[in-house]
């Protein structure tokens, strides 16, 4: 699989509960968390870690989407 395809089915998981929007800050969020993920550990185990840590994932996308709300982003978003 290549990170494209590791992107549109990790994406699509995430967003199946209806939980992320498209095009919402915390899609945008997620799409940036995912793609290190797959620069860090390849498409494979990203995926993997992601249907493993799903939950953990949308929490950490809602705390930081709040971070960036009141303007205190962290500059580096490695998780």
């Amino acid at each position: 699989m290549n990170r494209f395809q590791a992107m549109a089915k990790i994406m699509a998981m995430l967003t199946a509960d209806g939980r992320l929007k498209p095009g919402s800050r915390e899609y945008k969020i997620a799409r940036k968390l995912v793609s290190r993920k797959i620069d860090r550990l390849g498409p494979d185990a990203a995926l993997i870690q992601v249907v493993d840590r799903q939950p953990h994932l949308l929490e950490q996308v809602e705390i930081l989407a709040t971070l960036e709300a009141a303007g205190g982003l962290p500059a580096r978003l490695d998780f």
